[in-house]
């Protein structure tokens, strides 16, 4: 899924202990259906999933023990339907989705969730296919209960909002992404590269992201390359994380030069000593935005992280009907400043030079001063 937007999921101890709720055996108290729900939808994506877990303590076993139960963790499947709606863009009718959920194991799907408290493998969740762009509803029914429950997002559009960068990029005249550059003095410094959108944007919390594209290749005793040994990759950089504007129309975030090449030297793989050699290439950039539900959703949890907020907030903010988590949409813009230019951006000589000589990249092995499209 394109959308990497990072957020801490509410299923946590916390709720294991505030909560007696359990469809198979008998609790303490009153029992309740606590639905914990997360899922992100991408316009752009043809696949989508959503989780959908629930929360309870069991009087006779510890919470950490319970965590790692995919019995505790998950609803039966045969006494709960999961549907999606969506809101038609012009009538307004509520109509169901046209691709039914299916569970899924998200090992299965390439998808492994992040081990910790909680099992991991099985890790169920929802599972439909199709592009969106509208309003949706998530409609959970217990069956065995008769508890139904609702999430509701509002759907965003890019198609109207478009990236452009300064100092402006275009490939003619040639006006290549400059890292690194030489000031007044005629010493060599890092530069910077603002980014912003235009108008208002097209969501409520984004992240800036740059993908570098390079090659990688394989060299002979002698410092020559080995024929057929050149792979294409990329690695993506977001250089700006849950960025939310003070005023919608201000988008502007500066992109430090020195941070691109911090970045690289943490991410690439020190090939000192090794027949490895690289090769720099495109960089392009993109904003991927989500809907004011995930914004309010991730204020909430950083509102209550470190000595300001409490341990956990009192109420957390949830678009979940007596439920945690979040249901939200997204979408993302790619630079265009031109529509003559590609939206893959070449880079100047300088930057690519530093690639090989900087302090923070010497060692990953560019060798080359030009770079290789």
């Amino acid at each position: 899924m394109k959308l990497k937007f990072i957020v801490a999921f509410l299923l946590g101890i916390v709720l294991c202990t505030q909560y007696s709720c359990s469809n198979e055996i008998g609790v303490i108290g009153l029992w309740k259906d606590i639905p914990v729900v997360y899922g992100v939808i991408h316009n752009q994506d043809s696949v989508h999933y959503i989780r959908v877990e629930r929360a309870y303590l069991p009087p006779n076993e510890s919470a950490l023990d319970a965590a790692k139960n995919v019995d505790s963790l998950y609803f039966n499947p045969n006494e709960v339907d999961v549907e999606l709606y969506y809101i038609h863009n012009t009538t307004l009718d509520t109509l169901l989705w046209t691709k039914p959920f299916v569970r899924v194991n998200l090992a299965d799907e390439g998808i492994i969730r992040d081990s910790g408290l909680f099992q991991h493998d099985p890790s169920y969740a929802y599972k439909t296919t199709g592009i969106t762009g509208h309003d949706l509803i998530l409609k959970i029914h217990n069956r065995k209960t008769g508890n139904i429950f609702y999430a509701r997002t509002e759907s965003i559009r890019a198609s109207n909002s478009n990236i452009f960068t300064t100092p402006s990029y275009s490939l003619t005249p040639l006006k290549p992404i400059a890292w690194r550059s030489v000031n007044f003095q005629g010493d060599e410094v890092y530069s910077s590269l603002t980014v912003e959108m235009t108008g208002n944007g097209f969501a409520a919390i984004y992240d800036y992201k740059f993908r570098f594209h390079y090659k990688e290749y394989e060299i002979d005793n002698q410092g020559a390359q080995i024929p057929g040994s050149i792979v294409s990759k990329s690695v993506e950089w977001t250089a700006s994380s849950d960025f939310i504007p003070v005023v919608a129309n201000q988008t502007k975030q500066v992109v430090s030069g020195e941070v691109f090449y911090q970045f690289l030297g943490n991410t690439l793989s020190d090939v000192t000593g090794t027949n490895t050699r690289r090769c720099g290439g495109y960089l392009e950039v993109y904003i991927d935005g989500a809907s004011t539900s995930l914004r309010d959703y991730i204020l909430a949890r950083k509102s209550n992280e470190g000595f300001v907020g409490g341990l956990y907030p009192s109420a957390p903010y949830s678009n979940i009907q007596d439920g945690y988590g979040v249901l939200a949409t997204s979408d993302r813009i790619e630079r265009a400043d031109r529509a003559s230019d590609p939206r893959l951006m070449r880079m100047s000589a300088l930057t690519y030079e530093h690639l090989s000589t900087g302090p923070l990249t010497k060692n990953l092995g560019f060798e080359s001063n030009f770079p290789c499209y």
